[in-house]
């Protein structure tokens, strides 16, 4: 059985491994992931998370001598074995990714939802990846027309068979009432996902809304700048945290509203998900949110200042009719065709 390598930047970049993971669970290839760097130690949660089709690997040591050997090994034992290789969001690539990249022949590229900045200045290595890539794939027409003209347009790719078997009670979990509003912001913890506005706009809701909690579910560098940004707010009660490696969907489904006040410029997965199971979803006017979002159709786009998302997130709670959600039909038969994408993409 033929393998399919992925590289990414780091064991924190969740909107490419939840797509890994989706597409694993319905593939026929076994799939190999190595990660640049493990600075959150999320590799062992993460290896339990990705699930049997999926192998993960990512340097141990904090010396990023040290890590590049690691990576040049890994190279030299995947690359025979694996006969298609991805890269995600090269931007990202550290420099020690030179080290497993010089041992690959050809690979393609996915960019998922880059930030403005990396786009602008995608760095050395990102530069050289791209460069050397067969094709490129982007999440949205958006990227596609604005800086990757000879892409092609590859949307997120999303659960469509949910699954009956979890147990997850996110509720019970997180010691909330049954009776609360949860929002619910998921991805990575980076400056461009900006929940720092997330929290702030809780703390608007929770003079307004007695009830209502806000969940952070993602891993990534500013968590601690999170939780610290937080405690200064004095919202410890109505804002949680939560590791992603649960069932993703079913957090979605156990939310009343996706708030995603992010910046970056292609489609976000959890957008993607939040449409496909009729959640409403107030969104930034970032031009991934635009493309994917139909103003009161399949969700709210707002902002761009955090006073403008809590004010739709105020009228969908006491309005719920402002939202007035999606065709199931049409939803099914979007999702068929990414399925069916994927699967092109790797031959199957």
């Amino acid at each position: 059985m033929s393998e399919v390598l992925h590289i990414l930047a780091s064991t924190s970049e969740l909107d490419a491994l939840i797509q890994i993971r989706t597409f694993a669970h319905r593939s026929q290839s076994k799939h190999v992931c190595i990660c640049l760097e493990d600075a959150q130690s999320n590799l062992q949660s993460l290896r339990n998370w990705m699930g049997g089709n999926v192998t993960l690997y990512a340097p141990t040591s904090p010396s990023s001598w040290i890590q590049a050997f690691q990576l040049y090994r890994l190279g030299r034992t995947s690359y025979h074995s694996s006969e298609f290789g991805m890269c995600w969001d090269p931007a990202k690539f550290s420099l020690a990714g030179l080290a497993l990249l010089s041992q690959l022949k050809g690979w393609n590229s996915i960019i998922t939802t880059p930030s403005k900045r990396e786009l602008a200045f995608p760095g050395f290595v990102g530069q050289k990846v791209l460069k050397g890539s067969d094709q490129i794939y982007v999440s949205s027409e958006h990227l596609q027309n604005q800086h990757f003209r000879d892409s092609i347009v590859l949307s997120p790719l999303v659960e469509t068979n949910l699954s009956e078997s979890c147990s997850l009670n996110l509720k019970s979990q997180l010691n909330l009432p049954e009776d609360a509003q949860v929002i619910l912001s998921l991805g990575r913890f980076e400056s461009y996902s900006r929940l720092k506005e997330s929290i702030w706009i809780m703390g608007i809701l929770e003079h307004l809304h007695p009830n209502i909690h806000l969940i952070l579910c993602g891993t990534g560098p500013q968590r601690t700048i999170l939780e610290n940004y937080r405690d200064q707010m004095v919202l410890r009660p109505r804002v949680h945290f939560l590791d992603p490696w649960n069932e993703l969907t079913a957090v979605l489904q156990q939310s009343d509203c996706l708030l995603v006040p992010a910046d970056h410029s292609g489609k976000d997965w959890a957008v993607q998900q939040a449409i496909q199971l009729n959640l409403p979803v107030v969104a930034s006017r970032s031009d991934g949110n635009q493309e994917s979002i139909v103003h009161q159709e399949n969700g709210l786009i707002g902002g761009p200042s955090a006073g403008g998302l809590a004010r739709l997130i105020h009228q969908q709670i006491i309005d719920p009719t402002l939202f007035s959600g999606h065709r199931q039909t049409d939803s099914n038969i979007l999702s068929e065709a990414m399925w069916d994408n994927w699967s092109k993409l790797l031959g199957q």
